[in-house]
């Protein structure tokens, strides 16, 4: 996350002519091992120690024998050391270690310069952890609960966990992605700035041992430098809040680091030589708890930038100097992030450290962006009852199924969206989805589409021309499109068969409905057609509110059974040329006042009987 523009080094130096003389027990399984030519332990924060003992061959083998047929059954076993001094250093505290031996060398030739070998190399029992990639996940689950999982299936007798997290919130989603058990928590500890190392005997994971050594210069202090390395520390971090639709942010230069002394010194200089401020996003579970948890990952990340800022490094002879432990030397405190071993056959033993200060107790291996990574997965779709509305589903990954595990509510990418308004199509339970990740991080998946199976086939919509284009819901509603050539259609159907069918071909469009049709408009409504036919087998009801106007340019011809007309007010009948009207018989009556029966020319009654002018 940083970079570093200089270090300046200052070195205290003094050479002795005698290292510490110290006694060694070491033991392989119930085996004691007599003799040895060196040791050499590697002992780094975050990584697996590494221990190397070069022995004569025929301190442990029988010469007569095959080559290496008793140290070959070293592998596998428990391996102990214990360093302490002579008397007369009382007061140095001893160097313990166990681990697992890993490797098995056997070195032979009568020309070899140091004779027969062996050379076992052991490692610590972290190393048992690197068993393989695994996945796991885990919601709404505190750093020791996870921790515990990640390792309660491995042997306590040889792996013992002492776990102690500074800071055991729940978190909201974490997964373990083609990680080993291993590296899983030591990424988790990087993450969210929890110490993570082995101290000889417990693999830790959280606070550090408070224990204190002393060391003094000239006596058990052979030298030390102290290394002043500016970092550029001026960062805005942000990330996307799409629950509220803002961009939460944090910077570094609103962070009290609360480090005095050299620390403090190099901070300034180096806000004096990395004047520009660099923005940097971090992608973090979205909740109320956002910003809140922001604030404290760039305060974590802010403190650890100054802590490696400043670093100790030297050579002793006590044997007490113990990684993750505090040295004090000319009354500054500092912790051991490294140290390296080496002892010999005559006993002189010596150690190389390296230390950051202890005035606070950030992990100086924090980095809040080291998450997972991922390539695009499948999964099936187990719940998008979303509710917050957000059209979300959470889905369960097939390496997730063994272990009963899904991820929380995830987004959908969609071609548009926005409030309500947008293309609102949710994959349903059961269906497989194609799952991506925001800038490749495991624990930040979408769902970028949904994927046809073996059990999921499209088959009532294949065609070897590929001419059928469908949507369908769940229920059967479908919008089908067919480009077959000279036969285009479009249909519109529910899951009982009502049916729009647009005819592209036959340029016609059809509407069926198993029962009722209707159509409402607010203001007017047109139908313009060359021909138009009304076909109603039982009733017809037409319902004028004010007046109806028909305009028939020839011909109108209306035959039916009976008809009565009702007219409640005024009727008003013009013919221009001819009115003729047959009937089986004919009463014309006025009900109130006359009748005129007014003609310009003839008037003929007729009748094939007597005409009755009545009374």
């Amino acid at each position: 996350m940083c970079s570093q523009l200089m270090m300046v080094n200052y070195i205290k130096l003094k050479k002795k002519t005698m290292a510490l003389q110290t006694i060694t027990d070491l033991f392989i399984g119930d085996l004691p091992i007599p003799t040895f030519k060196s040791v050499f332990l590697d002992q780094q924060i975050s990584a697996h120690h590494v221990l190397k003992i070069v022995c004569r061959m025929d301190a442990l083998e029988d010469l007569s024998a095959s080559l290496g047929e008793q140290s070959k059954n070293f592998l596998g076993e428990t391996i102990a050391l214990e360093i302490q001094s002579m008397e007369g250093f009382g007061s140095y505290k001893t160097l313990q270690f166990k681990g697992v031996v890993t490797q098995v060398e056997t070195i032979k030739g009568h020309e070899a310069a140091q004779g027969d070998e062996i050379v076992i190399t052991a490692q610590s029992p972290s190393f048992l952890a690197e068993d393989g990639f695994h996945y796991a996940s885990y919601n709404e689950t505190t750093l020791s609960d996870i921790i515990y999982d990640v390792f309660r299936g491995y042997d306590t007798s040889q792996l013992t966990i002492d776990i102690r997290p500074q800071n055991d919130i729940p978190i909201d989603y974490s997964v373990q992605h083609h990680e080993s058990s291993y590296n899983y928590a030591r990424r988790l500890a990087s993450q969210y700035g929890e110490w993570f190392y082995y101290d000889g005997v417990n693999l830790v994971f959280g606070q550090p041992d408070s224990e204190e050594v002393a060391l003094t210069y000239g006596i058990d202090l052979k030298e030390y430098r102290l290394s002043l390395m500016p970092q550029s520390q001026k960062y805005k971090i942000f990330t996307n809040d799409y629950l509220t639709d803002q961009v939460q942010e944090k910077s570094t230069a609103d962070v009290a680091v609360g480090l005095n002394g050299l620390n403090d010194f190099v901070a300034d200089k180096s806000d004096q030589i990395f004047t520009q401020e660099t923005q940097l996003l971090h992608a973090t579970f979205n909740d109320a708890q956002v910003q809140s948890r922001l604030d404290k990952q760039v305060e974590k990340q802010r403190k650890a930038i100054a802590v490696n800022q400043v670093k100790i490094t030297g050579t002793s002879e006590n044997p007490g100097v113990k990684l993750g432990s505090l040295i004090n030397v000319d009354d500054v405190t500092y912790r051991i992030i490294k140290v390296v071993h080496t002892n010999n056959d005559t006993g002189d033993y010596e150690n190389h450290f390296e230390g950051v200060t202890s005035e606070d107790n950030t992990y100086p291996l924090t980095n809040i962006n080291n998450f997972p990574k991922s390539e695009t997965q499948t999964a099936i779709v187990k719940d998008n009852a979303d509710p917050e509305g957000l059209g979300r589903v959470k889905v369960q990954f097939h390496w997730q199924k063994a272990l009963g595990e899904q991820t929380p509510w995830i987004r959908i990418v969609t071609p548009h969206a926005g409030g309500d308004k947008g293309f609102h199509f949710i994959p349903e339970v059961g269906e497989e989805v194609l799952i991506g990740f925001e800038g490749g991080n495991a624990e930040h998946p979408y769902v970028m589409g949904s994927l046809y199976n073996g059990t999921g086939k499209a088959e009532a919509f294949m065609s070897g021309t590929n001419d059928i284009k469908v949507i369908r819901t769940r229920s059967g509603h479908t919008i089908a499109l067919n480009d077959k050539e000279d036969s285009e259609f479009i249909n519109i159907t529910d899951k009982k068969g009502n049916l729009i069918t647009i005819n592209t071909a036959h340029e016609s469009i059809t509407i069926t409905a198993l029962k009722d049709v209707t159509v409402n408009a607010g203001e007017n409504m047109s139908l313009n057609a060359k021909n138009m036919k009304i076909n109603v087998q039982e009733n017809m009801d037409v319902s004028v509110g004010k007046n109806k106007t028909e305009s028939i340019k020839q011909d109108l011809e209306i035959s039916t059974k009976n008809s009565i007309e009702q007219v409640f007010n005024n009727k008003e009948t013009t013919v221009s040329k001819k009115t003729s009207q047959v009937s089986g018989e004919l009463i014309v009556q006025a009900n109130k006042g006359k009748m005129l029966i007014d003609s310009k020319g003839k008037l003929t009654i007729q009748s094939s009987d007597t005409i009755d002018y009545g009374d």
